[in-house]
């Protein structure tokens, strides 16, 4: 119980002085330990390194703020980062997307305490399992709203958009429209496209696309001109939402709004992969969505483009080839 007590204070004295210039042996003095002690001690408590910790608690600290609207070399060197490049690597690494997908992603919430078993929960990862697939290349092509609404400024707020009386009628003109026009794909796979970039935190402004997959070669002649097409093809990683009863359209739009938010606070932190931002993120609206199936209850997907992170595939790479040696030598004994 002293140990963890005197690890707690350091978490504490860490969270006080978190844009310091934090060393190890200070942390150590102050809980009169010596450096070697007080690191095995971290060590054995917490799961990760005594500095180890310490940046990725400032880059969580960093995510908040960005999420707040502040630009991100004032950020980075609020937090003892030299460069702009410097803290994009490093968030990049922690989390598994640049800092400049903040204003969009994330739901401003800021840093919970940390506590000896929560600081050990959250280095052992996040149990949360999407189907990792790539994509047949299609097209998703629809009409596009620039809309502006006090309650949206992340992409996961935009749920709670479409389930908005006065949104709800015309969104779905639009899709009945585009189902129309891409019959023929409806027929093959039945895929509601939405979306949502350029998003202004500032002024609540975003570009919200909505329309259909396109999966039959014979639509693409009735693609309109004014139209918007976005190629998707590509790894994705894609996760379901858990099934809601049909009539809970305000627990449907949060299950969805909190799915969002934890793929980027605690899937891609944790997995051995990255968003890839050269392509685009959607979500998808099959017959599930109607409540067609589990019992009357819906549910959609959100596909996240996704790469795999350097040092994952110089690990898979270096296993790969230990893998295929030892193939080698068993096949060379048997002849």
């Amino acid at each position: 119980m002293e140990y963890e007590e005197t690890i707690q204070s350091v978490l504490d004295d860490i969270d006080r002085r978190i844009a310091e210039n934090i060393r190890v042996d200070e942390l150590a003095r102050a809980v009169n330990y010596s450096v070697y002690h007080f690191c095995r001690v971290f060590m054995a408590l917490t799961g990760t390194p005594v500095m180890n910790y310490v940046v990725r608690r400032k880059l969580e600290y960093a995510r908040y703020d960005l999420s707040q609207g502040k630009r991100i070399i004032d950020v980075a060197m609020d937090y003892g980062f030299d460069t702009h490049a410097g803290f994009t690597k490093a968030f990049k690494k922690r989390f598994g997307f640049p800092p400049s997908l903040c204003h969009l992603h994330i739901v401003a919430k800021s840093p919970e305490k940390a506590t000896v078993k929560s600081v050990k929960i959250k280095h052992g990862g996040f149990n949360m399992t999407p189907y990792i697939t790539v994509m047949t290349p299609f097209k998703a092509a629809g009409r596009t709203l620039r809309q502006k609404s006090s309650n949206v400024k992340h992409h996961a707020d935009i749920p709670a958009f479409c389930f908005m009386d006065e949104y709800e009628v015309s969104i779905d003109n639009l899709l009945t429209d585009t189902s129309k026009l891409f019959s023929k794909s409806d027929a093959i796979k039945h895929c509601e496209v939405s979306m949502c970039y350029d998003v202004d935190p500032s002024s609540g402004e975003f570009t919200y696309l909505v329309g259909r997959g396109i999966f039959h070669p014979d639509d693409l002649k009735n693609i309109p001109a004014d139209m918007a097409v976005v190629e998707i093809n590509g790894l994705y990683a894609i996760f379901s939402t858990t099934p809601t009863p049909f009539e809970q359209h305000d627990r449907y739009a949060q299950v969805i709004r909190d799915t969002w938010n934890d793929i980027f606070t605690k899937w891609l932190p944790a997995s051995e992969f990255e968003y890839d931002e050269i392509r685009k993120d959607f979500e998808c609206y099959d017959y599930r969505d109607h409540g067609w199936y589990f019992d009357n209850k819906r549910q959609m997907d959100i596909c996240i483009p996704i790469r795999q992170r350097e040092e994952a595939k110089r690990k898979s790479q270096k296993k790969g080839k230990i893998l295929w040696e030892q193939e080698m030598k068993r096949r060379e004994q048997r002849q």
